[in-house]
């Protein structure tokens, strides 16, 4: 802990006794090991750093996740940021996504 507060990084824990608590955060991690760390020998931090900027950038972009309705990451986010005005029954800032009322911020 004290070495990521010296490196700012924000710590979120899941709470106690939750086997299903961290299961998304566990899939990405080893999606992101099965696609792009293991793969390779990394020669520099900055290297696997660009890389795996680009790798984020591809996954938000290309991968339909089934919790998001089979959209990805940046369609469901755009969906999300940008609901249709004016829709029949809703009202402003308001969109439906799998029979669920949803409201923008």
């Amino acid at each position: 802990m004290k070495v990521c507060n010296r490196l700012q990084i924000k710590q979120a824990f899941t709470s106690y006794n939750n086997p299903k608590g961290n299961a998304d955060t566990e899939r990405v991690v080893r999606i992101t090991k099965e696609e792009l760390i293991c793969l390779q020998e990394w020669t520099s931090p900055s290297n696997l750093k660009t890389e795996l900027g680009t790798w984020i950038e591809n996954y938000n972009r290309r991968y339909p996740h089934s919790s998001l309705g089979y959209l990805t990451p940046n369609q469901f986010e755009n969906i999300y940021q940008n609901p249709l005005q004016n829709a029949p029954g809703l009202a402003p800032g308001e969109f439906h996504f799998e029979n669920t009322l949803l409201k923008s911020a």
